[in-house]
């Protein structure tokens, strides 16, 4: 037969329905695992979306945890950082406000969304040569920076003197010819040659449909081989050039990511959101 329910003790020594504080505790905390359970299976899947850019970033919507006292759905930023920004639930566990989680920073999906792009702006300015200009012409054509990087990167090795057996010239080789048509009048001029090239590649993603594969073996064999072939073409040197620039592409991706990561891990997304904010 159960104890009666006792009325004489304080509240929060009393026991409910046979339940004491000790099995209260438990079972609340069963709920909370099946609910974070769900949810990892709910946003189980993270892939670096496009809304900042080819892969390499923190998905926004796939981002969203609950805030299980506020009730509203906002971005979590805790101890499992690493594992949302290389885009894998799987760091979400039984024990979540372990270590650093206790911080459970919260800022908004928004907030998550400047704080990204800043990192990978400010990655850009710093580490990456003519990263200011890049990124610039890069945003302005609707073409990622860690491309138009990657074509550089193979193109020239950065170098803005640069020139080909054929005429090519500059940070992304083009033609004078090229050139010309996209409005560079000195190909030697970093600004001039990265703001044609990067117009160049948006041309030719515009004629191939977003097809990156075409747009890279056009922007090195030509557009009409491309078309003459139906893709890239048989050509040893295009076929090379479009694997190096998707492979140089996939590594810059990786440290932008990388720094994100960094942001997340040391809890200063909301610092960085708000230094952006601030200075609109």
């Amino acid at each position: 037969m159960e104890e009666p329910i006792k009325t004489d003790r304080p509240f929060k020594e009393r026991v409910i329905e046979g339940f004491d504080r000790s099995r209260l505790r438990q079972e609340a905390l069963k709920a909370k695992r099946k609910r974070f359970h769900k949810l990892r299976q709910r946003y189980g899947t993270m892939v670096l979306g496009a809304s900042l850019a080819v892969g390499g970033l923190v998905p926004i919507t796939a981002s969203r945890m609950v805030d299980t006292e506020g009730g509203t759905e906002r971005s979590l930023v805790g101890a499992f950082a690493r594992d949302i920004a290389r885009g894998v639930a799987g760091g979400i566990d039984e024990a979540i406000p372990v270590g650093r989680a206790v911080e459970q920073r919260l800022i908004s999906e928004a907030e998550m969304e400047l704080m990204t792009e800043k990192v990978r702006e400010d990655y850009f300015k710093t580490e990456i040569p003519f990263g200011s200009i890049i990124y610039k012409e890069a945003k302005h054509n609707n073409i990622d920076p860690e491309l138009v990087a990657a074509v550089v990167q193979t193109e020239s090795h950065f170098k803005p003197t640069a020139r080909s057996g054929v005429g090519a010239t500059g940070l992304m080789q083009l033609m004078p010819r090229t050139g010309k048509w996209m409005g560079a009048t000195k190909l030697t001029n970093p600004a001039d040659n990265v703001k044609a090239g990067t117009k160049y590649l948006k041309y030719l993603n515009e004629r191939f449909d977003g097809d990156q594969v075409k747009v890279l073996a056009a922007y090195n064999a030509g557009e009409g081989n491309v078309r003459r072939y139906g893709g890239v073409p048989p050509f040893k040197e295009t076929r090379n050039y479009v694997k190096k620039v998707a492979l140089a592409e996939k590594e810059y991706k990786a440290k932008v990511s990388g720094k994100i990561a960094e942001v997340l891990e040391n809890g200063n997304a909301a610092v960085v959101a708000g230094s952006v904010n601030a200075g609109r």
